[in-house]
C-alpha cells in the first residue's frame, strides 16, 4: 500500500539518485556537450561555452538538492512548519532563480537555454509561493501553540 512514508523514502531516493548523476556530469560534461552537438562544424564555437554553463549550473543544482535532502529528512521526522524548513525553500527558490539567470545569460550565444531560463524562473516562482504558504502556516500553528 502507498503511503506518506513510501512517499518520502521515494523522493529522498530519487534526490540522492540526482546527487549521483550530478556527479556523474561533472565528471563527463566536455563528454556529454561534445556528445549532444555531434559533428556539426558549425556548433564548435559554443562547445566551450556550453560546458561552462553547465559547470556554472552545476553549483546551484548541487545546493538545491542538499537543500532538498535536508528538508526532505525533516519531513520525515515530523518537523514540517519550521523556520529552518522556510529557509530550506528560501535558498531552493534561489537556486532555481539563479540556474535561470545563468542560462538566460547563456542564451545569448544558444538559444535553447532561454527555455531552461524560463523553466527555472517559473519553478523558483513556484517554491516562492510553496515558501510564502509556509510561513503563513508557521504563524497560524505558532498563534495555535499560545492558544489555551
Amino acid at each position: 500500500m502507498w503511503n506518506h512514508s513510501r512517499s518520502l523514502t521515494l523522493s529522498l531516493f530519487c534526490t540522492r539518485l540526482f546527487l549521483g548523476l550530478l556527479g556523474v556530469v561533472l565528471c563527463t560534461a566536455p563528454f556529454l556537450v561534445n556528445w549532444y552537438l555531434g559533428m556539426r562544424p558549425a556548433m564548435r564555437p559554443v562547445h566551450i561555452p556550453i560546458v561552462a554553463t553547465v559547470y556554472l549550473c552545476c553549483i546551484p543544482a548541487a545546493i538545491l538538492l542538499f537543500s532538498l535532502h535536508r528538508l526532505l529528512r525533516r519531513i520525515r521526522s515530523g518537523k514540517v512548519f519550521t523556520e529552518e524548513n522556510i529557509r530550506l525553500l528560501r535558498m531552493i527558490s534561489w537556486c532555481c532563480f539563479a540556474a535561470g539567470m545563468i542560462t538566460l545569460t547563456s542564451g545569448f550565444f544558444y538559444l535553447p537555454f532561454l527555455l531552461v531560463a524560463i523553466a527555472c524562473s517559473f519553478f523558483g516562482l513556484i517554491l516562492r509561493v510553496i515558501k510564502n504558504v509556509f510561513e503563513q502556516a508557521l504563524e497560524i500553528k505558532q498563534e495555535n501553540d499560545f492558544t489555551i
